[in-house]
C-alpha cells in the first residue's frame, strides 16, 4: 500500500469506529485512572497522522525536553510521516509503527516501553488502543467531541475545534503542568550540502497536490497551475514542482503540459521533484525559494516553519484550524491565505472528513490573478 494511502481508507475508518469505540469503552470501564507518577525516565509521543500534522505535533518535543531534561524521548511515527523527522531535532529514538496493522502496531510499541505515552491522534481510535495496550505507566490523549475515543487514557485533554491545531497539540502538556510555547524544532543543518542549483535562479516552488480523505477537493485546477507557471517562467523565474511519493505521474503530466505552452527550452527553468526526491531534498528547495505556492498540506506547513513567503491555497480546509504557522514575530507577515471563507461555502473542515454528502468543488474560486497579485506583495515581479 502506498504511504499516501494510510489515510482516507473508508473500510479502515469504519473498522476503527466499529471495533475501537466499544473496545475502549469496555477497557475504560474496567480499568481505573492511574495517578500520575512522580518521575518520568522515558516519554513516548505517538504521531500517527500525515506529514503536516507530524511537523506541528513535534512542537511538544522541546517543551518536554526542557521540563524533563534527563528523560529519553521516543517518537512513534508511521511510514507515511517518518520522513518528517529527518527535519526535526531533540528526540532520542524513532520507531516506525505499522499503523494499518493494529496488532503489529501494538506489539511494536510494547517492545519500546516508556513511562509516559502521549497520543497526538485527534479522532482515530487506533491511537487510543495502542496507548491503552502499550504498557506505559501513564497515558495522555485527546477527548474529541463525537469520536468516543478517550475512555482509557489516564489523563485527557479536550480537543477544541476553535483553535489552531498546534494549540491543541500544546494542550496535551497541560496534565504535566507544562505551559507549552515552543515551535516545532526544525533542524536546518540537515539541509546543508543539498545542491539546489539545478534550476534557474531565483525560483519559486509550486506544490499542487493534497492527500488524505477526498484530497481532490482540496487541489487547485491543473489549468491554473499551468497558467501560473507560464507567467512565472516568462517573467524570468525558475519553477520547481514538488510532491509526495504518489505524485510522480501527475507531476510528470503537469511538467509536460507547462512545457508544451512555452516556445523556448525550459530545461533550466522548470524542474519536477514530485515523486522523485526525499522530503529533505524538497525542504532544501523550499528553503532556497523566493516564494512557495501550496495547497493545504505538509509542504505548506514546512514552508511556514522555514519562514518562507507563502501563498496558501485553501478551499474546504479551515485556515483558522489548519493554516500556516510561522515562528516568532513574523507570523502572518510572510503569508497570504487565499480561498473561499465560510460565507462562500468553504473553510468547513475541522478534523478533515466533515464533507457534505455532495460537496461542491471550491478551489476554482481562486483565480490565477489573485495568486499573482499576492506574489507581488512579496516583490515577485511578474509581467
Amino acid at each position: 500500500m502506498p504511504v499516501k494511502a494510510e489515510r482516507g481508507r473508508g473500510f479502515l475508518r469504519k473498522l476503527d469506529r466499529w471495533i475501537g469505540v466499544p473496545f475502549l469503552f469496555v477497557l475504560g470501564f474496567f480499568r481505573s485512572k492511574r495517578p500520575k507518577p512522580a518521575q518520568f525516565q522515558s516519554i513516548g509521543i505517538c504521531i500517527f497522522a500525515a506529514i503536516g500534522d507530524a511537523l506541528l505535533a513535534s512542537c511538544l518535543i522541546a517543551d518536554i525536553r526542557k521540563a524533563f531534561p534527563g528523560s529519553k524521548i521516543t517518537i512513534f511515527a508511521t511510514p507515511a510521516n517518518v520522513s518528517a523527522f529527518d527535519l526535526i531535532t531533540g528526540f532520542d529514538d524513532l520507531v516506525i509503527i505499522p499503523i494499518t496493522e493494529p496488532l503489529a502496531a501494538i506489539e511494536r510499541v510494547r517492545t519500546h516501553p516508556v513511562d509516559l505515552l502521549m497520543d497526538t491522534s485527534q479522532w482515530p481510535r487506533i491511537g487510543a488502543v495502542v496507548a491503552a495496550l502499550s504498557g506505559a505507566r501513564w497515558t495522555i490523549g485527546f477527548e474529541t467531541e463525537g469520536q468516543n475515543r478517550h475512555f482509557s487514557y489516564d489523563a485527557t485533554v479536550k480537543h477544541s475545534p476553535k483553535v489552531h491545531e498546534i494549540d491543541n497539540f500544546r494542550a496535551l502538556l497541560a496534565p504535566l503542568g507544562i505551559a507549552a510555547q515552543t515551535m516545532p524544532p526544525i533542524d536546518l543543518s540537515t539541509l546543508a550540502g543539498i545542491d539546489c542549483l539545478n534550476i534557474k535562479q531565483p525560483y519559486l516552488v509550486l506544490h499542487p497536490w493534497a492527500s488524505g480523505n477526498r484530497f481532490q477537493l482540496r487541489e487547485w485546477p491543473i489549468s491554473s497551475w499551468v497558467a501560473l507557471a507560464i507567467k512565472l517562467i516568462q517573467s524570468g523565474y525558475g519553477v520547481v514542482i514538488t510532491g509526495g511519493p504518489g505524485d510522480l505521474e501527475r507531476g510528470n503530466a503537469l511538467f509536460q503540459e507547462i512545457q508544451q505552452w512555452l516556445d523556448a527550452d525550459v530545461s533550466k527553468a522548470l524542474l519536477n521533484l514530485a515523486g522523485q526526491s526525499s522530503l529533505l531534498k524538497t525542504a532544501a528547495y523550499v528553503n532556497g525559494a523566493v516564494a512557495v505556492i501550496s495547497v493545504n498540506t505538509g509542504t505548506m506547513h514546512l514552508a511556514a516553519l522555514l519562514n518562507k513567503p507563502l501563498i496558501a491555497l485553501h478551499g474546504p480546509t479551515n485556515p483558522d484550524r489548519w493554516g500556516p504557522v510561522y515562528p516568532g514575530a513574523n507570523n502572518g507577515q510572510s503569508v497570504v491565505v487565499l480561498g473561499p471563507g465560510i460565507q462562500e461555502g468553504g473553510a468547513y473542515l475541522n478534523l478533515g472528513f466533515e464533507y457534505p454528502q455532495d460537496p461542491s468543488y471550491l478551489m476554482d474560486q481562486i483565480s490565477v490573478e489573485a495568486v499573482v497579485d499576492a506574489l507581488r506583495k512579496f516583490s515577485i515581479n511578474i509581467a
